[in-house]
């Protein structure tokens, strides 16, 4: 009775282990992924703040003042205010533009997901991340 009693509880043991052994791994993490390339590039503002327009178009508008008699001289003026007021804002958004990576991550289900981050590159291509609310961590 004792030898079977032991037999029970050695298959019971040698039964549960298989079952831990045979359960599947933790399930892969979705928000996983492998960076696969980057791109870093200067990205303009939306727009200006109207700054550089006023100032470029005074500037403009006293420059073109300076060339030509009579209606020549009103016609540079006017040109040269729209044309300043042009440069002027061009100027504006390239000073407030500022530089962000776009990361490309093969995700492991195959698709893939882009993340536009502010500043350089902070990871090397192949580097595994996690994506959180469309922000890269480490993984």
């Amino acid at each position: 009775m004792q030898l079977l009693k032991h037999a029970y509880q050695f298959g019971a043991a040698a039964l549960a282990a298989a079952f831990i052994l045979a359960a599947p791994a933790q399930a892969a993490c979705r928000s996983c992924g492998t960076i696969i390339s980057q791109h870093t590039y200067e990205q303009p503002a939306a727009h200006g703040t109207g700054a550089g327009a006023v100032g470029g178009a005074l500037v403009g508008g006293l420059l073109g003042n300076q060339v030509g008699k009579g209606n020549g001289r009103t016609l540079a003026t006017v040109a040269g205010a729209v044309g300043g007021g042009f440069a002027g804002n061009a100027v504006e958004k390239r000073m407030r533009s500022h530089v962000v990576t776009r990361v490309t991550v093969r995700m492991p289900n195959g698709r893939v997901r882009t993340v536009t981050e502010a500043g350089g590159t902070r990871w090397a291509n192949g580097a595994h991340v996690r994506i959180v609310h469309n922000r890269l961590v480490a993984a």
